[in-house]
């Protein structure tokens, strides 16, 4: 048993030579290619450095012949002249392409040369650069070595000078390394022979083993441990590639869990955040910026900042954040032009991303409702104040006009009391509209809806309006179906209607129509109609003409005895059943109140 378990040994280890000697050769043969390839290339181009040297050496001699433009023969006793002096062939060609010197063709034959402007060294020159080609010769049917530089004077490019030289000095030095290398390689043969029954014996097992370890650890399974006995260098190799698993299994688990907990942060940020690196590219933009920019799943790693973000404020800013030192804070609001109409509060950090520079970290809050919502504080503060102080000023005048002597006298102590009382009604009615506001938008009052017959509501609304329509011959239109119903507290969508009706007829001319009308919806809800031929609202003025105050013409609104908070209390009403409001209008041609309530089941 001893003797056929050692024949197993021996023919595994000649097995295992084989193949090491099998290896060795492909590898040799492998590397006589390189190291050909490799000569080959830098033979061609130490002749191609020289051909370069010694263009250059006869630059300055040829170009005036181009500037002064001299005769053919002139160039051509040139070519023939340095052809002699280098030892290789030299062309000399205008800017066109055409040649007017060749070292190995006469002066009759140079002119039956063909425009050599296509061919790829010389076209290289002429854009000014330093051409080089490798390609068989037409004229003397052998490889050539082209090189092509630019003749210039300074301003622009004359012409192109070229030379070249056959490549059989380099084919003779291939063969002769050619010879070398596989001498050479015999006896790295010979070599490999007697190491590779060594290393067959010791060393191929465990290495194999280490190396199928080694790759699926490279394929993320660092579960894997390599087998380890003895105590000589590969052991040591086993044990070390054993703890860098372990290493490597810890680490990536704790960067996995890094990143993802910095990518639930940023993705959950409601402020945007770019990263920005030294060459001002885009390393990192999470989706609070994307909803703040505009942009969509557009891949934007990598991009310059001013192809993705078409804002010249925020690169101005990530400018000026360079001048900045490592941790200071520049700051700046800005206003985003279009196709995106916001406002942002923009803080840039100059920080340290990558190697090459300093980077910027932008974060971008959006600040454009609060800056709405200041204007239509500020803007409620002077309205209130305003409609609060015309009718107290005209209390307080005819107060003191009647205190200074005017109640003595009838006719008018009456009139002024009339007109008095007027204006504390319009006070009355201006609070009492503010307070039903405040208590809709803060949800005090409580609505109490109920199945109601549209038709009926709408038909007890325009009832109310007949004296004032008959006084301007207006028509009061109820075209809502008698079989619609809603599901609404009645008090409440009467006062919606009761507003709408009530600015209709005041901004309908004389001889117009007023119509109501509803249709249901598939989504469950009814849509309602308030239509009017009156005087309309400019396209400008509709976005903002439900906010409270607003009046498109304030004159004529205040004459009307309007507060400016009807729409907004009807908008509110709306929306307190789950409605919504929309306003359509064309200056001059009506316009259209729809809202939708929920459908009486």
């Amino acid at each position: 048993m001893g003797v056929v378990a050692e024949a197993l040994r021996s023919r595994l280890a000649v097995r295992l030579t084989l193949v090491l000697l099998i290896v060795a050769a492909l590898g040799m043969g492998v590397m006589a290619v390189y190291v050909t390839r490799v000569l080959e290339t830098h033979a061609v181009e130490n002749l191609k450095a020289g051909l370069v040297t010694e263009a250059r050496l006869i630059h300055d001699p040829i170009v005036p012949y181009l500037v002064r433009g001299a005769p053919p023969e002139w160039v051509q006793d040139l070519a023939l002249k340095y052809a002699g002096k280098l030892g290789a062939r030299v062309t000399v060609i205008a800017a066109d392409g055409t040649v007017l010197g060749e070292s190995e063709r006469d002066l009759e034959g140079v002119r039956g040369m063909e425009n050599h402007a296509a061919r790829p060294e010389v076209r290289a020159a002429l854009a000014g650069g330093l051409g080089s080609h490798l390609r068989r010769s037409r004229t003397l049917d052998v490889e050539m070595l082209y090189v092509a530089i630019p003749l210039d004077d300074g301003t622009s490019v004359k012409g192109v000078l070229r030379l070249a030289l056959p490549m059989t000095e380099v084919a003779k030095t291939v063969r002769s390394v050619r010879r070398t290398v596989a001498a050479g390689a015999l006896l790295a043969f010979g070599l490999a022979l007697g190491v590779g029954l060594f290393i067959s014996r010791r060393v191929t097992r465990p290495v194999t083993e280490m190396q199928a370890a080694a790759r699926r650890m490279a394929e993320g399974h660092f579960d894997q441990q390599v087998p380890v006995t003895g105590k000589d260098e590969i052991a040591a190799l086993g044990h070390a590639l054993n703890r860098m698993a372990v290493r490597l299994q810890e680490k990536i688990q704790d960067l996995g869990g890094e990143r993802a907990k910095l990518a639930a942060i940023l993705d959950s940020m409601a402020e945007g955040v770019i990263a920005i690196d030294s060459r001002r590219r885009i390393l990192l933009l999470n989706p609070g910026a994307r909803a703040i920019i505009g942009l969509q799943g557009e891949t934007v790693a990598g991009r310059p900042f001013m192809e993705v973000i078409r804002q010249k404020e925020l690169f101005d800013l990530v400018e000026a954040c360079q001048t900045c030192g490592v941790g200071e804070t520049c700051r700046r609001e800005v206003e985003l032009g279009p196709p995106i109409n916001r406002i942002l509060e923009a803080h840039a950090v100059p920080v340290r991303i990558d190697f090459e520079g300093q980077g910027t970290l932008l974060v971008l809050h959006d600040i454009t409702e609060l800056r709405r919502l200041e204007r239509v504080r500020t803007e409620f503060v002077a309205n209130v104040s305003h409609e609060l102080r015309t009718p107290l000023t005209s209390i307080r005048g005819y107060l003191e006009t009647l205190l200074d002597g005017a109640l003595e006298e009838a006719a008018n102590a009456r009139r002024f009391l009339e007109v008095a009382h007027t204006h504390a009604d319009r006070l009355g009615r201006l609070v009492d509209d503010l307070l039903q506001l405040s208590d809709i938008e803060t949800g005090r009052v409580i609505l109490k809806p109920a199945p109601l017959g549209l038709r009926e509501v709408a038909g007890a609304v325009l009832a109310m309006f007949e004296n004032q329509a008959a006084a301007k011959n207006l028509a009061l239109l109820n075209q809502v179906p008698p079989d619609i119903h809603v599901q609404a507290d009645r008090d409440r969508l009467s006062q919606i209607l009761v507003n709408l009706v009530d600015n209709a007829v005041k901004y309908t001319p004389e001889g117009g129509q007023i119509t109501l009308r509803a249709a249901r919806e598939p989504s469950g809800f009814v849509e309602i109609q308030v239509a009017d031929t009156g005087i309309g609202i400019p396209s400008t003025d509709l976005p903002r003409i439900t906010e409270r105050f607003y009046r498109v013409d304030k004159t004529r609104s205040r004459e009307l005895g309007g507060t400016g908070l009807g729409l907004a209390i009807v908008k509110h009403l709306v929306q307190a059943h789950g409605g919504h409001l929309w306003i359509e209008s064309e200056l001059g041609k009506g316009a259209m109140v729809r809202f939708t309530l929920p459908e009486a089941r």
